[in-house]
């Protein structure tokens, strides 16, 4: 029981934080939703940390993972949110802004990923 109130702790951080970064960002005339592709990469890139430094203190199955990568970068960032926004471009801009919106995001995030790993690597250990 002790592990979900993790992930729920975490959860609720990080979905709040995907909230600040809406309001902050206040999506203006833009087609596309950048505080979701925003937020995504962020959660990417602090993924991209935490794993590498769970791995090297062989920290795997602790609660870490559940806190920080579950809970927290799972509040954070928002596969739904990325999937409707994409319906959405397709159906009010068609399918080539849909295309470029999920090409953009899925690149950006898996850099962001192994950005964050390199970083944690070179200047965290």
């Amino acid at each position: 029981m002790k592990e979900v109130l993790w992930v729920f702790i975490g959860g609720g951080l990080g979905s709040i934080c995907r909230y600040m970064i809406a309001v902050i960002l206040k999506e203006t005339d833009s087609i596309y939703p950048w505080s979701t592709l925003l937020a995504n990469a962020i959660g990417s890139l602090l993924i991209g940390v935490l794993v590498h430094q769970l791995m090297r203190n062989n920290a795997m199955h602790s609660t870490s993972i559940l806190f920080w990568i579950v809970g927290f970068c799972g509040g954070l960032t928002t596969f739904s949110s990325f999937v409707f926004e994409n319906i959405s471009l397709f159906k009010d801009y068609g399918l080539l802004k849909m295309i470029i919106y999920a090409s953009l995001s899925y690149s950006i995030c898996l850099c962001s990923v192994f950005v964050g790993m390199y970083f944690s690597k070179e200047f965290l250990t």
